[in-house]
């Protein structure tokens, strides 16, 4: 179950494409009537890895010249619902962590997170298991910028002068991950320690990103065998379909819009790109190279 790495890397998704999907993080989005203003999906990764900034000359060009730009969510608009995901991180029912295992394998599991944690292990003792896993992720990511960059193009957005909205709140993002049960998360963790933290995977999906080809990002996690039906329908078919269908709605009454969404939602059948093209959109890569990392200048 290593592609628990994707999940907490990417926020959702390890589903590979049938078909040949061309080596490109950014996607012209073109609408049916002629005279529509031309919008942007983005694929984006939560990391402050130096080789998550890597993305090609092309996209902040184009990012600038939509009127709105739109992520999963927009953190500084989301207000009350952050107090809410607090509380819902937490394991509840005077339960613990160590409650959800036998003696060994919370033998096992608190030893790797007092290894990896240190002191801060012990706010994990009462944290459902994906949220531990997400802070374990955090520790294996390069610390190269002060942002990750989904968070950080938002920002540079913001600083542009452009209007930004997010596609979905903090509560549907919750219930969707409250859609996986705590014994399932209980084994992810497990799994996750038991493989050591999985050494080297985030290296090579963060070099596949680096090199624009999801394919291979997405092949990479796919290695080790593929995510549960229950958890494939909630956090990524479930999402995506939602997604493309607020998206739509948004640039029928937008200018132009540049979606910035993480890259494991734009392939597969069920993906952003197939779907928008199901609406009728056509959608086109645009290649760019770049070599090192590309940032806007900040002011």
């Amino acid at each position: 179950m290593r592609w628990i790495v994707t999940v907490c890397l990417l926020f959702m998704a390890s589903f590979i494409w049938g078909q040949s999907l061309e080596h490109s993080l950014l996607w012209q989005i073109v609408p049916a009537h002629v005279g529509a203003d031309t919008s942007y999906l983005f694929g984006t990764v939560h990391s402050k890895d130096d080789r998550a900034f890597q993305f090609g000359e092309a996209t902040l060009p184009a990012m600038a010249s939509c009127a709105v730009v739109v992520g999963e969510l927009d953190l500084e608009k989301a207000g009350p619902d952050m107090f809410q995901m607090l509380a819902r991180i937490r394991i509840g029912d005077g339960k613990t962590l160590e409650d959800l295992y036998t003696k060994k394998q919370w033998e096992r599991v608190s030893a790797f997170l007092n290894e990896r944690l240190g002191a801060a292990s012990a706010m994990t003792y009462t944290t459902k298991p994906f949220f531990v896993l997400a802070m374990l992720a955090e520790t294996e990511m390069g610390d190269d910028h002060a942002e990750v960059l989904d968070q950080y193009l938002m920002s540079s957005a913001k600083e542009n002068g452009q209007r930004t909205l997010g596609l979905e709140t903090v509560a549907e993002q919750m219930e969707a991950l409250d859609a996986i049960s705590l014994k399932e998360q209980a084994s992810m963790l497990l799994d996750h320690v038991d493989q050591d933290g999985n050494p080297g995977e985030m290296d090579a999906m963060l070099d596949a990103y680096a090199a624009q080809d999801l394919e291979k990002l997405l092949a990479t996690a796919e290695k080790s065998g593929g995510m549960p039906k229950s958890m494939e329908q909630a956090l990524l078919t479930e999402r995506n379909t939602r997604m493309i269908h607020r998206m739509d709605s948004l640039m029928t009454v937008e200018e132009s819009a540049f979606f910035l969404i993480g890259a494991a939602h734009l392939p597969s059948p069920v993906g952003l790109i197939e779907g928008l093209r199901a609406k009728g959109y056509r959608l086109e890569p645009v290649y760019g190279t770049k070599s090192g990392a590309v940032e806007f200048e900040r002011h």
